[in-house]
């Protein structure tokens, strides 16, 4: 669904007049802001499939510290693959980081632990350990969220339904009307619809559902 459709369903369900351009007035350009800050709730409530993509790094030989092109500031990294060796990569404490990074005699070899240490242009700075003796491919599978609605032909990634609920209740909220049966009854809606779409998201995924014990 594009981003004026959810702009003209939520002025529907507000008894407003529809509109061709999302900025087209005050009140569709609000609810415009309405429709990107529900969805950035809903984006942060679950690891969505929609929302994965893999980015890549290619190292060099002595250089530990690579930027995350494309990553943005609010990624989530799910796993990282060194695909040359076909071996993991894990998280590792800053603290252990520095330590080893800045050791006389820094260790080099195959990468195994990483750590984001800063951004470069809005994406984050990763830093390897051991430093790359080589060519290694790392594979970054992520999540990330897609930017802000813009343009009217803007698509949305997550599903549009618990959007246009969040929207609605944000902008019910502005007219003051929170605490009210009105508000309440939007709000139980959007959390009803944010919970099957988490419900039914993780159908996508189930062995990441699945618990272990020991």
């Amino acid at each position: 669904m594009t981003y004026i459709q959810l702009v003209n369903k939520v002025l529907l369900r507000l008894r407003e007049a529809q509109v061709s351009t999302v900025a087209e007035t005050e009140y569709s350009a609000l609810i415009g802001e309405f429709i990107n800050e529900a969805k950035k709730e809903i984006e942060d409530a679950y690891d969505w499939i929609q929302l994965r993509t893999t980015l890549q790094i290619t190292t060099a030989a002595d250089d530990f510290r690579y930027t995350l092109t494309g990553a943005g500031d609010r990624y989530k990294i799910l796993q990282i693959i060194n695909d040359t060796k076909e071996v993991g990569v894990y998280k590792a404490d800053y603290k252990f980081m520095n330590t080893v990074l800045t050791a006389n005699g820094v260790s080099t070899g195959t990468p195994t632990y990483y750590d984001i240490n800063g951004s470069t242009g809005g994406d984050p700075d990763i830093d390897l350990y051991p430093v790359p003796d080589g060519v290694y491919v790392l594979y970054f599978n992520m999540i990330i969220p897609q930017d802000d609605l813009s343009a009217e032909d803007d698509i949305i990634t997550i599903s549009h339904w618990p959007v246009i609920l969040g929207a609605y209740m944000k902008a019910l909220g502005e007219r003051g009307e929170e605490g009210t049966t009105s508000y309440q009854t939007a709000a139980k809606a959007y959390f009803d619809a944010l919970a099957r779409a988490i419900d039914l998201g993780s159908a996508d995924s189930p062995s990441e559902n699945v618990w272990t014990v020991g």
